[in-house]
């Protein structure tokens, strides 16, 4: 079951990236528990969590506010959803939950994320299986991210932590 002190962190790092990376603010919107598995948006971020917690935060937005999020990253007018605009879009997903598993601090310390996987099109469907998601909508002036995040406690043997440990200190 999905709890809600996972979401505190990707809101934390949602408002840092976004407002470093576009000199704009957000707003929170609504929370919700999602119950479709279809993507709503036209412009998605699939990135995986593993660790400690494992599962899936998803970031869509419209085309028109994947453009324009871009053209604040970048610095120039992004007319098309060509590949720097992609790569800059994958890359805020990336940030973004980057800093979200550093925000989990001591509590989860053994997380890592995949790269980012850039779905472009509605209705694609993302099976997280047994995962809820719990969706949030963050508001800007130049569009809304719906961030949808799915992820559980992994039960992690002290025996694999041991060698993971042993790992990190060699």
């Amino acid at each position: 079951m999905l709890k809600v002190e996972f979401v505190n962190p990707f809101l934390e790092a949602a408002f840092e990236v976004f407002e470093a990376e576009t000199k704009l603010k957000l707003d929170k919107g609504p929370l919700s528990i999602q119950k479709s598995s279809l993507t709503s948006q036209e412009v998605s971020v699939l990135i995986g969590v593993t660790g400690e917690i494992h599962g899936q935060v998803i970031y869509g937005m419209s085309s028109k506010s994947a453009k324009k999020i871009a053209s604040a990253m970048i610095g120039k007018t992004v007319p098309l959803m060509d590949e720097l605009a992609q790569s800059a879009i994958s890359e805020l997903g990336n940030m973004i939950t980057g800093l979200a598993t550093v925000k989990f601090g001591e509590s989860y310390s053994n997380l890592a994320i995949t790269p980012p996987t850039l779905i472009i099109g509605t209705n694609v469907l993302i099976s997280t299986i047994d995962i809820q998601r719990l969706y949030i909508v963050l508001m800007s002036e130049i569009g809304d991210v719906e961030v949808s995040i799915a992820l559980k406690e992994q039960v992690i043997s002290d025996e694999f932590k041991v060698m993971q440990s042993k790992k990190a200190a060699m």
